[in-house]
């Protein structure tokens, strides 16, 4: 009886699993398939509890529980592939330097030059902030790209309002990437391995991917940074 019990338990559990995988979005892959290994592992630990199996059966639940983010020794789930807290990227222009809390998403960008030198774009009024985009077409280098993917992505409809047209296009870096660069672009440390450079590329083209809405410029620095530090 209790074999049938865990046949039938085992084919509506890989049932359900079957159905989330080809309901979910392919960057969602990745958690469903730690989620559903955590449940696996702690269905296992049952089944060894039943045999009286404890001392495989403890570690086993751990081990799920850990998976699923409710361990109390990783609380957060394991740390395989999570970022470090306070990790920022920066770009900087000769106009405009550009800051991304990883831990937030909070982005902000301090004035370099011109009349409004110093000061935080979040401070900025609309007319002020009109008067640096216009600044900021005038030179010729990234300044404005940089500073309409900040308006993009905290002003939303800026475009309409100021009927500034669509994007301008202009994604590519113009000039080479040192490696101190690089590893500012992704909010990286020297010595950091190719493993964290890979993470630190993924989790940022998250954010700022064409595709979804980013930025054509930062994903054309933060593929440009994995590229120098590869």
């Amino acid at each position: 009886m209790l074999n049938l019990i865990i046949a039938l338990a085992l084919a509506f559990g890989g049932y359900w699993l079957l159905r989330q995988f080809v309901a979910t979005p392919a960057t969602q892959v990745a958690g469903v398939a730690r989620k559903a290994g955590g449940i696996a592992l702690i269905a296992l630990a049952g089944f060894l509890t039943l045999r009286g199996a404890f001392n495989a059966a403890i570690p086993l639940f751990i081990l799920g529980l850990g998976l699923l983010g409710k361990s109390g020794l990783f609380p957060g789930g394991f740390p395989w592939g999570q970022r470090s807290p306070g990790q920022r990227s920066r770009v900087a222009t000769s106009l405009l330097a550009m800051e991304l809390d990883h831990d937030s998403g909070h982005m902000e960008g301090t004035v370099l030059a011109g009349p409004f030198k110093g000061r935080l774009l979040s401070a900025l009024g609309d007319e002020e902030l009109k008067a640096f985009h216009r600044q900021c077409m005038a030179i010729n280098d990234q300044s404005r790209s940089l500073l309409e993917a900040w308006l993009d992505r905290c002003r939303t409809g800026w475009r309409e309002a100021w009927n500034a047209g669509p994007r301008n296009g202009a994604g590519a870096p113009s000039a080479a990437m040192s490696r101190a660069e690089a590893l500012a672009v992704l909010g990286l440390k020297e010595g950091a391995t190719a493993d964290q450079v890979r993470a630190a590329h993924r989790r940022l083209m998250k954010e700022f991917h064409p595709d979804r809405g980013g930025s054509d410029y930062l994903a054309a620095k933060i593929n440009q940074a994995k590229d120098v530090l590869l």
